[in-house]
């Protein structure tokens, strides 16, 4: 649960925060060419950052309960997710590791990922993320006149995967290619959706923010990556 809720909001910013790109007014947008133009941009997107907000609904229960944090991207491979309300949390991949910490806990989960982090972050690069998704959805391109969002839907091809993932959305910002939203939606009816907001690309970010100095109380423990 931890890699799975990690790394699907991971992939859809690191996909779509990218799309600073215009648009030719009289060509028709489809998903084509609008991976076309992400794929030439990524090249040039050494960093970003943004703030997020999520939202975990329960398919059984009544309400759902909303987190708020930072995200932070280094190329080539250093990420951040601070959560900072209501609970602290902080994953930091940086070194090959993964490492979670649990301030309210005093506690920390490492393991390691660098040998999936050609897959990690093979995100960037538009193509190889469609190209990837591709091999286990289908996808959905939706052009609402009277909204300013596009929408990519993701249907899971087999009922293996939709045991785990049953559906996932993604809202693009038409006027600037920025991702407004995701959502995506587990086997059992759960939901998880993000708003990104303040998105910022390539502007300077200190090393030293991927950088998890843990205090000396914290219990560290590893785990193996599923």
């Amino acid at each position: 649960m931890l890699t799975r809720r990690f790394l699907l909001p991971l992939s859809a910013i690191l996909l779509s925060t990218s799309m600073t790109v215009e648009a030719a007014p009289a060509a028709p947008v489809t998903l084509e060419s609008v991976v076309k133009k992400v794929s030439a941009q990524q090249k040039a997107t050494r960093s970003l950052t943004a703030d997020f907000k999520q939202e975990k609904t329960h398919g059984l229960l009544a309400g759902s309960e909303t987190s708020s944090g930072t995200f932070l991207f280094s190329a080539p491979n250093k990420v951040l997710w601070v959560y900072e309300k209501p609970r602290p949390v902080t994953m930091l991949i940086a070194d090959g590791w993964l490492t979670t910490y649990y301030p309210s806990l005093a506690k920390a989960e490492k393991m390691e990922v660098k040998r999936f982090e050609d897959r990690i972050f093979k995100y960037l690069g538009a193509a190889g993320a469609i190209d990837e998704l591709g091999k286990y959805f289908n996808f959905r391109f939706v052009n609402p006149k009277n909204e300013p969002f596009y929408r990519l839907e993701l249907q899971p091809k087999t009922k293996t995967l939709a045991r785990q993932v049953r559906q996932i959305r993604i809202w693009i910002d038409k006027s600037s290619y920025l991702t407004s939203q995701f959502e995506y939606v587990e086997g059992n009816g759960n939901s998880t959706r993000y708003e990104f907001s303040n998105i910022k690309v390539n502007a300077p970010v200190p090393a030293s923010r991927f950088v998890l100095k843990l205090p000396a109380n914290v219990k560290v423990e590893q785990m193996k990556l599923n």
